[in-house]
């Protein structure tokens, strides 16, 4: 009986967190939805505009600052949602067809004509509620708005290929091709002059500050642009092509992660369904057992804990896989004029590094100053 007792026990505090002074335990309350569930969505798409921009991907804020009462979180699930999210949203833009090269990136430093940035809210398998916000070259916040979307029983198990929360990424994919539409050609074509330009500053400021003012806004304006056939120009394209190779293997490696757990991250979700399904019941009930007083089902109990204990098993099986995801253990090699360059270290260092050997090669090509090694 004792044993009964402890198991009961451990399995509500596995749903509520802790237990009141009154003997009865109370389930742990629903965090509050903070937007309407998108429902259910069409991707739209579209042909590609005469100047197509360009648009980055930046990794999710995690959100673990700012989680709601009553979320459960498992950091390590949640650092490789952080890339997952990205990537996924990725593929939905692409197939939108509306958009130049779609790139994850790693932050918010590498300047491209539009940049999405995210943060995860809520991520349990049952709920995806994210904020993303679209942010222009010029530094104009294009869009801000949080998303949410909810799974049902048809959703799991997850289908080869599939997506649970397939609705939420087609809206933001919508939402962010109806912002790209209302640009005029002439905006798109200054933002991706803009985000040049500032690359270039940053490389070199003595050559390219001129190019661009800071306003009292704190937005960034584009007061020239080098003439076409101008051999600063050529030089300078020719080390953005260089930086986006690095782009581009970083995404790459983003991508190739995402595959390798990605069996893991569906059961991972499916079970965490599972055991938030549960709870709800669980909350559906909570009040008539606090009025008889009665404890749950020994049948119910070991249905929550065989549930925690699945959801432990993927949690540990992801923390395996996911080693990887902050960067500390890739390498990065680039190949560039018959050189060949290895970058290591969290993908921050690797792109600090790789920034600095741009800089050479652009000092180098233009007869400027070294700048100090690091």
């Amino acid at each position: 009986m004792s044993r009964l007792l402890s198991l009961t026990l451990f399995a509500l505090l596995l749903i509520q967190g802790c237990s009141n002074n009154r003997g009865v335990p109370e389930a742990p309350p629903e965090p509050e939805p903070l937007a309407p569930p998108v429902g259910s969505v069409a991707l739209e798409t579209t042909g590609m505009s005469a100047v197509p921009l360009d648009v980055g991907i930046a990794v999710f804020d995690q959100g673990l600052d700012n989680r709601q009462e009553g979320t459960r979180v498992f950091p390590t699930v949640r650092k490789a949602e952080s890339l997952l999210i990205p990537v996924t949203l990725s593929t939905y833009l692409e197939n939108s067809g509306a958009w130049g090269a779609v790139r994850v990136v790693h932050s918010a430093d590498v300047f491209m004509p539009l940049l999405v940035e995210g943060e995860i809210l809520r991520a349990d398998g049952a709920v995806l509620e994210l904020q993303v916000r679209l942010r222009a070259a010029d530094g104009e916040l294009l869009l801000d708005r949080i998303y949410r979307d909810e799974a049902n029983s048809a959703d799991y198990p997850v289908k080869a290929g599939g997506e649970p929360f397939e609705d939420i990424y087609r809206a933001i994919s919508n939402d962010l091709l109806a912002m790209g539409q209302s640009l005029s050609d002439n905006r798109r074509q200054t933002l991706q002059r803009l985000a040049l330009m500032r690359f270039a500053a940053g490389l070199s400021p003595a050559s390219f500050d001129r190019f661009v003012a800071v306003t009292e806004q704190g937005r960034y304006a584009l007061l020239s642009f080098p003439a076409e056939g101008d051999p600063m120009l050529q030089r300078l394209a020719r080390v953005r092509r260089q930086d986006d190779l690095f782009i581009d293997a970083v995404d790459e490696q983003y991508s190739d992660l995402r595959g390798e757990v990605e069996d893991s991250y569906a059961l991972w979700r499916e079970y965490n369904y599972e055991l938030q399904r549960f709870g709800d019941d669980y909350r559906s009930t909570a009040a008539e057992r606090k009025l008889n007083a009665r404890r749950g089902s020994y049948a119910a109990m070991q249905q929550v804990y065989a549930s925690y204990r699945k959801v432990k098993i993927q949690e540990e099986d992801l923390r395996q896989l996911v080693k990887g995801f902050s960067g500390e253990s890739l390498e990065t090699v680039l190949e560039v004029d018959d050189g060949v360059f290895r970058l290591s270290g969290s993908v921050q260092d690797r792109y600090l590094q790789w920034r600095q050997i741009l800089t050479r090669i652009n000092a180098l090509e233009t007869g400027g100053q070294l700048p100090n090694a690091p």
